[in-house]
């Protein structure tokens, strides 16, 4: 009777599985039904790039007002002429634009480095500091991407920081005696250190303390940096400190957290006229870095949430969408074995995006 009762209990477990499975396969067989793609993220009419560089809505250039949702999303696209031929920059910020992404409401910008160099002719120290203030504008610094990092041989710099117009200070130094302490690589505290940014962080300015600087070291080091910058882009080169302009030829990017307002999705959807998600098929997200939304197309659509009709959130062709399928008995029975020996290494692979 026992033995009978368990393989009655299996039985169960197995065409439980494999309903489970065949539901899931359900949901990864491609539809048929075609749509059509925008071709450009921008408002119509609108220019969609600078320098190849696609800008979409609700950014735009700077000089039609009509291309842009608010003053806090207009980008500059700068013209560069040499030997006869010129090519374009976006600029938002006061920085150079790497790109933007509405899914992300993030865009990667070049980001500025502030410096203390000993000027062997003058025997003290020059500067150059770098403050960002974002307080009036619906942007942040991300705290999950973003570092702030110190490279030199006797550098030693104070970071203070805006969070809710509270104001914090922190600290951060790197040190090395001689160049051959170096590793290409590593950023722990020989010739290059890293700290995290605090979530919420929408002020930043850079200073150095003065009596650490490379007036012993000048012979192989003469500047000492600190920044912001996306960790995952950053490897630490020697080079950094034993050659004066290294850093600064690198193109090293930001990740700025931006949002249409500071309010939740919550708030935002009961003001129909100034809600920022214009698509039939779009959603709301909150700003993981704070106070603010910007907004997404639904699950199974691609385009751009910020425009209403052929220009905002079409269904997406790639995306696997619901279909009928046909399954031979014996996939049918693989698909039980494998869910009896593997199960929790198909939960563990299987993803529907």
């Amino acid at each position: 009777m026992q033995e009978t009762k368990i393989n009655f209990l299996q039985a169960v477990h197995t065409a439980n599985t494999v309903v489970a499975l065949l539901h899931l396969l359900l949901l990864l067989v491609p539809s048929k039904t075609k749509a059509t793609e925008s071709s450009t993220m921008s408002r119509p009419g609108c220019p969609d790039n600078c320098g190849g560089i696609p800008i979409p809505y609700p950014f735009g250039f700077y000089d039609r007002p009509n291309c842009y949702l608010s003053d806090a999303f207009k980008i500059s696209c700068n013209a560069t002429t040499y030997s006869g031929k010129s090519t374009f920059t976006p600029y938002w910020l006061g920085r150079q634009v790497l790109d933007i992404s509405l899914s992300l409401g993030e865009a990667r910008l070049s980001t500025p480095i502030s410096s203390q160099c000993y000027n062997t002719t003058t025997k003290i120290n020059d500067y150059s500091r770098w403050k960002w203030n974002l307080t009036s504008l619906p942007y942040r610094f991300n705290h999950e991407k973003n570092k702030i990092v110190v490279i030199g041989c006797s550098t030693l710099a104070y970071v203070q920081y805006s969070i809710n117009q509270n104001t914090y200070w922190g600290a951060c130094g790197s040190w090395c005696y001689r160049s051959e302490t170096l590793t290409n690589g590593s950023c722990s505290g020989i010739g290059c250190s890293q700290t995290v940014i605090p979530k919420g962080t929408n002020y930043i300015l850079f200073s150095f303390e003065e009596k650490y600087n490379n007036s012993r070291i000048y012979n192989f080091s003469q500047c000492g940096y600190a920044m912001v910058m996306e960790a995952d882009t950053f490897t630490f080169k020697s080079d950094y400190i034993t050659t004066d302009d290294a850093l600064e030829r690198e193109n090293l990017p930001i990740v700025i957290d931006w949002f249409i307002d500071n309010t939740t999705c919550n708030n935002a959807w009961a003001n129909e006229s100034s809600y920022a998600c214009k698509s039939k098929n779009s959603e709301c997200v909150d700003s993981i870095s704070g106070l603010g939304y910007f907004c997404n197309c639904s699950r199974g659509y691609q385009g751009n949430p910020y425009l209403e009709g052929a220009g905002g959130c079409q269904v997406n062709n790639h995306a696997p969408t619901p279909g009928n399928v046909t399954i031979p008995k014996e996939d049918i029975a693989a698909l039980v074995l494998l869910a009896g020996n593997k199960k929790r290494r198909i939960h563990a692979n299987s993803t529907w995006q």
